[in-house]
C-alpha cells in the first residue's frame, strides 16, 4: 500500500532527524566560558564534585591542614596549567582562573585575545592595576580579563593608579581570564 510506505519513510526520517538533533543539542563545547560555567564546570559545582568528575592525574589539590579542599588546579595533556578553581566557604566554585587558550567566551575572547578584541566585544567598566597584572572588568559579565604588566609601557608598569583604555596598547594579549561567581 502506497500510503503506508510514505508514512513509514516519513516516520523513519522524523525519528532519524530527532536522534541527530538530540545528539547535536547534547554536544556541549568543552571549552566554552559562560556566565554559568567554564567548560564542563558549572557555577553550582562543589570542589568535591569537580574532583570526582576530572581525571585524577590532571589535578593538583590545594587543601588546608584540616584536609578541607579549598582549590584545584587542572592541567592539560602536555602538563600545562589549564584552570585554577577556588572555592567559597560552602565549597562551591567561586573563582575560576583560565590559562588555556582553548577556552573562550561566547564572544570568542580568551587567553591570547588582544585588548582591542575585548574593546570590540564588551563594555569595559574598570581597568585596575595590581602588582603583576592589570584587571579589565566588563559590564554585566562575571569575566575579568588580565593582561601582564610587563606588556605596558615603562611609565605605567609600576603605577597602581587606575588606567584609562587609551593608555593600553590594543595589541596587548590577555594572559588570563577570571570567572568570578
Amino acid at each position: 500500500d502506497w500510503s503506508s510506505d510514505v508514512c513509514s519513510s516519513d516516520l523513519k526520517f522524523f525519528l532519524l532527524s530527532s536522534i541527530v538533533f538530540s545528539l547535536v543539542a547534547c554536544t556541549q563545547n568543552p571549552y566554552k566560558i559562560s556566565n554559568e560555567a567554564v567548560g564542563s564546570l558549572k557555577k553550582t559545582d562543589t570542589l568535591k564534585n569537580i574532583l570526582a568528575t576530572l581525571a585524577a592525574d590532571s589535578i593538583s589539590i590545594d587543601s588546608l591542614r584540616t584536609g578541607e579542599i579549598v582549590g584545584l588546579s587542572t592541567f592539560d595533556t602536555n602538563k600545562q596549567l589549564s584552570l585554577k578553581i577556588r572555592s567559597n566557604f560552602y565549597g562551591l566554585s567561586e573563582v575560576v582562573q583560565v590559562f588555556d587558550k582553548r577556552f573562550t567566551t561566547p564572544e570568542g575572547i580568551g587567553v591570547g585575545s588582544t585588548f582591542a578584541d575585548i574593546q570590540k566585544k564588551y563594555n569595559i567598566i574598570r581597568i585596575t592595576p595590581s602588582i603583576r597584572s592589570v584587571s579589565i572588568a566588563v559590564k554585566d559579565k562575571p569575566f575579568i580579563f588580565l593582561i601582564d604588566k610587563k606588556e605596558l609601557p615603562e611609565s605605567l608598569r609600576y603605577s597602581m593608579q587606575p588606567l584609562e583604555a587609551v593608555q593600553i596598547d590594543e595589541n596587548i594579549p590577555v594572559s588570563q581570564v577570571l570567572v568570578s561567581w
